[in-house]
């Protein structure tokens, strides 16, 4: 007998619909398992058999046959295990199954019969939900993460007994329909580092508010002890709070990546990824032979740091191009691609040299002229033009540490918190939410220049070599420097204060 049951398969960081059937026919006892799946969805056949037997259930003595359809669709995971157990049950009547083609099946078995936890359920009950079906059948382990989807019914079990239980009408499983958003999130900032600890750098303080307030990108250049690591490590606690569909889409990253456990079932705190300097491209943009996402997409709706960025390989550092300015990424593995979302802030810190001295006037650089140019050209032009904010950082004197009137993370989160809803009301009819996302098209209407702002542009463009992209950056955060004073027009201070951040390094 011939049987249909869905589950589904991840995809980048969606998922699709899959119809696992099954068809059962007399001859030699065999499982065979089609449809493109890989070595985890092949093994399946010995884990099936031991959780049916261990079940109190029968083990059909034919020639089994799975079939994964879409079969031009690569499936991977062991999370079709609950899926073709229920078609080889299905097919072998051993339960009622009229109803089944309501019903979504996601879970990995255990020998013994129980469902375990799973990577990528979020992506893969919205898949379901997109579908049309009714219920989900899932572990109990991933109920919480399951619960950020709406208009499916969640079902979530320990064992294959408990679902067949359901299915026979003896025992109905209890759907869980708790909304983990429905109320507010606990607060994470008092575990995290603040900004009144940083002293002496009240202009590089005022920088990072511009930078968060606008989503704008930044890189601080400094000798070592200036504070670049430690302000830049005090930033998550002065980002906004993420909103539902941020938690979503970061949560689903994080799925997929196979980041959740169920003591952490979703991410609702904005990501900060600080990378090692001997990464791989890989590991920065994602991909594999199994394709997961990197540290770029890791640090989607967050920050990623790159401290001693100069330490980078190049080629590495070359690979921020795209991502910096189409936030996403688009990877082809085996004739299939894969996109992941790139939205993020980038925070880099560097050295002006390898011994870190160049240009100090209190300490003497050793490096020879072609070790200091071999090391800035690390951060080639394209990459220099693609951030936003280019800050270079002083040391700190002794008089500065004994200030005690210093800005701290509540008062500059106020400040960023008052710019970001502005651009909210601002940009509420159109596809951008941040200064840092306006284009060409956009840039006139919503970041207009008077003719008095427009000539000292046009004398900073002859004076300081600047370039058509460098303009409009300036013009970004110009924007953004005004929506912190208010939300008015740009004025000429606020043009000002913008050419100030992109200091020649």
């Amino acid at each position: 007998m011939l049987s249909k049951i869905i589950s589904a398969a991840v995809h980048g960081i969606d998922a699709v619909p899959i119809t696992v059937e099954t068809d059962i026919a007399k001859g030699m006892p065999a499982m065979n398992i089609v449809g493109l799946g890989d070595l985890t969805v092949k093994e399946a056949r010995e884990r099936i058999r031991s959780a049916i037997c261990n079940s109190g259930l029968e083990y059909p003595g034919g020639r089994i046959t799975i079939n994964m359809s879409p079969a031009g669709i690569r499936k991977r995971g062991s999370h079709f295990d609950l899926a073709m157990t229920m078609g080889i049950l299905a097919s072998s009547k051993q339960f009622f199954d009229r109803d089944i083609e309501e019903y979504g099946f996601i879970g990995e078995l255990s020998l013994d019969g129980c469902v375990k936890q799973c990577n990528g359920i979020l992506p893969m009950v919205t898949a379901l939900r997109k579908k049309g079906l009714k219920n989900v059948i899932l572990p109990k382990a991933n109920r919480e993460e399951a619960s950020l989807v709406s208009g499916i019914r969640l079902l979530p079990v320990e064992s294959i007994t408990e679902v067949m239980n359901h299915f026979n009408l003896s025992c109905a499983i209890a759907p869980y329909s708790h909304d983990p958003l429905a109320f507010d999130l606990p607060s994470t900032t008092d575990t995290l580092l603040d900004f009144s600890d940083v002293k002496g750098q009240e202009n590089i303080k005022r920088a990072i508010t511009v930078a968060v307030a606008g989503g704008h990108s930044i890189l601080m250049v400094g000798s070592p002890s200036t504070g670049k690591t430690m302000i830049s490590e005090r930033i998550p606690s002065i980002m906004p709070k993420m909103n539902r569909n941020e938690i979503i889409e970061t949560t689903m990253i994080y799925s997929v990546a196979g980041l959740l456990s169920e003591g952490q079932p979703y991410i609702c705190v904005r990501p900060f990824r600080q990378p090692h300097y001997r990464i791989t491209a890989a590991g920065l943009l994602g991909g594999g032979a199994i394709p997961r996402p990197g540290e770029i997409t890791l640090a989607d709706k967050g920050v990623l740091f790159l401290d001693e960025i100069g330490e980078f390989d190049k080629n590495i550092i070359d690979t921020l191009r795209l991502p910096l300015e189409k936030k996403k990424i688009s990877l082809v593995r085996k004739g299939e691609t894969y996109l992941y979302p790139a939205d993020f802030m980038l925070v880099a810190a560097s050295n002006p040299c390898k011994c870190g001295y160049y240009g100090d006037v209190a300490h003497q650089c050793v490096c020879s002229p072609h070790e200091i140019t071999r090391y800035q050209a690390k951060l080639t032009g394209p990459i220099i033009d693609r951030i936003d904010m280019h800050i270079r950082l002083l040391p700190v004197n002794y008089n500065e540490l004994n200030c005690q009137t210093v800005e701290s993370s509540k008062e500059m989160k106020e400040k960023i918190e008052f710019a970001r809803k502005i651009q909210r009301n601002r940009y509420r009819d159109q596809s951008i939410v941040l200064n840092q996302q306006l284009d060409d098209h956009l840039i006139e209407k919503f970041a207009f220049l008077g003719l008095e702002q427009k000539k000292i542009l046009e004398q900073a463009y002859e004076k300081y070599q600047l370039n058509p992209r460098t303009v409009l950056k300036v013009r970004k955060l110009a924007r953004t420097v005004a929506d912190l004073d208010g939300g008015g027009s740009i004025q000429t201070k606020h043009l000002a204060e913008a050419l100030q951040y992109r200091e020649k390094l």
